[in-house]
């Protein structure tokens, strides 16, 4: 900062502490960095950086109590409303996780759930769309804090929002004990709800950040990503969100969706292991440390012991598959981005998460230990490295077509069969890892994902998402058009240094898992 600027920026920040005691007394009083939240009292942010301009940032606001004591493995209860000026200033603590390369950075606490919204300076009231993401890790792993939105908050005018919600065994758990407690079939899902909740959060506070409740779009990566899938389907959440993007992961295959007789099974083993003789098993488990819970079946690779969304009928999250619910047109039709990236899976063999191979040999030993006999025979011919050196790159084509690209090309050809404007994606720029659109989306560097951004990929990204936030479409006059996807062409807008549409994406190895009903 120039000194000349010092004296302004102490007398401004002074001037903010004072309005703070001020605010709170006098009615109808307004700040930039003092907002009144309806569902909790005054909040005081700062602005994003050392200058009086541009974003503000509003971090670290409950948006439900603290899960703990009785609470935990139970529905998010909302926020109580809070005495003076909240100081927003701050993160607040990440849900609990074990460390990881995938895991949030700094403090972790059972008392996770705040959001937190960044907003353009001074913005008309009311008017601006608003992007609410959710942030990936595998549901067991990932904060709010690793995502910072100024950027689409100042230099494209949204309001930002971002959340924590419950991980692992505290997030997912589901048993019939525990629905017995409830009184209904209803246990697991709790990380799903605590997203629900703060999507409810948004709905009612976020016109005072300058925020339109009415132009929300649900965007997420990864288990985020198939976050925002399950809001598309999900009974309780179709009033509060308006259209989606979604980031490298469908709630139609490839990442799983429990059974409640699946879900069960593992709460059932995590009883035995830690409550088996106690008289009142969730007592019991409800006195374990949360760290011994999150470690529980750690080892058990990059989805964990298998904590994950859960069908549970007649919810309000998941009533049924999701694949039947957008079939039979239960589902919200807004607008959709929906992609993935071109070698997702060499993110998890750069973490050593994924196994890799050296030869052709090596690749055909890992896939016939990997999948019976008559469906490995297949992958080989159909995946067939030409050399050696090649062999690690189809393998990462496989995993990627598998787990990401093929069911969210079903995705998308399923939505357009039900009705709804889709648009689909391939993120291209090399090495294109899972997660490395992130830096792009958000358009902040990233010393792992993206050291140094390639910026005519961060404006067609950023252009293209914060576009379809305010218009319900990607298109605007500044890049190339992204024609809407049709299943005969399979038309997709290639995401690189020059972006271009393209047309068959992955056409023939996806037609290949597809043919097998995958």
């Amino acid at each position: 900062m120039r000194a000349e600027n010092w004296g302004g920026t102490l007398q401004r920040w002074l001037g903010v502490v004072a309005l703070t005691s001020a605010c709170v007394l006098a009615s109808g009083c307004h700040d930039e960095l003092h907002v009144k939240v309806k569902t909790g009292g005054w909040v005081t942010g700062k602005w994003h950086g050392e200058t009086e301009e541009g974003a503000r940032v509003f971090l670290g606001i409950p948006y439900a109590k603290p899960p703990v004591g009785e609470l935990r493995f139970q529905p998010p209860q909302p926020a109580e409303r809070w005495q003076g000026a909240l100081d927003a200033s701050e993160f607040g603590a990440s849900c609990m996780q074990n460390p990881g390369a995938l895991s949030a950075v700094g403090d972790l606490s059972e008392d996770c759930l705040t959001l937190n919204v960044f907003s353009p300076e001074s913005p008309a009231k009311g008017s601006l769309p608003v992007m609410v993401f959710i942030h990936g890790g595998a549901f067991v792993a990932g904060g709010s804090n690793q995502y910072d939105g100024w950027r689409l908050a100042e230099e494209y005018g949204a309001v930002v929002v971002s959340m924590n919600y419950r991980l692992g065994a505290l997030g997912f758990l589901s048993h019939p004990e525990l629905d017995q407690e409830m009184m209904a079939s209803q246990s697991g899902n709790m990380g799903l709800k605590d997203q629900q909740l703060a999507l409810n959060w948004v709905q009612q506070n976020i016109r005072a950040f300058g925020g339109d409740p009415d132009r929300v779009t649900l965007f997420g990566e990864s288990a985020g990503s198939m976050s925002t899938c399950v809001h598309m389907v999900a009974p309780g959440s179709q009033e509060l969100a308006d259209q989606f993007i979604l980031e490298s992961g469908v709630c139609v295959g490839g990442l799983p969706v429990n059974t409640k007789e699946q879900s069960d099974g593992i709460a059932e083993a995590m009883l035995q292991t830690f409550c088996a003789d106690a008289p009142d098993r969730l007592a019991c488990l409800r006195d374990v440390p949360a760290a011994d819970l999150m470690a529980w079946g750690a080892d058990a690779g990059i989805f964990g012991a298998g904590w994950s969304p859960t069908v549970v009928p007649e919810s309000e999250i998941l009533p049924a598959q999701p694949v039947q619910l957008i079939a039979s047109g239960q589902y919200n039709m807004g607008p959709v981005i929906v992609g993935t990236n071109r070698n997702e899976w060499g993110l998890f063999q750069l973490i050593g998460a994924g196994e890799t191979v050296s030869d052709i040999a090596g690749f055909n030993q890992l896939v016939d230990a990997t999948y019976p006999a008559p469906l490995a025979g297949a992958i080989k011919v159909v995946y067939a490295p030409a050399s050696d050196q090649q062999a690690n790159y189809k393998l990462v084509e496989l995993l990627t077509d598998q787990v990401f690209r093929c069911p969210t090309r079903g995705f998308a050809r399923l939505l357009q069969a039900a009705g709804s404007n889709v648009w689909l994606y391939s993120f291209d720029h090399l090495p294109a890892y899972h997660a490395m659109e992130l830096p792009y989306v958000f358009g902040n560097p990233s010393a792992t994902l993206a050291p140094v951004l390639n910026e005519p990929v961060r404006e067609a990204v950023q252009g293209y998402w914060s576009g379809f936030a305010y218009n319900g479409t990607p298109n605007q006059e500044a890049l190339p058009e992204w024609p809407q996807y049709d299943a005969v062409s399979d038309q997709n807008m290639s995401l690189a240094e020059v972006s271009s549409v393209q047309q068959g994406l992955a056409q023939t190895t996806c037609d290949f898992w597809s043919s097998l009903g995958i």
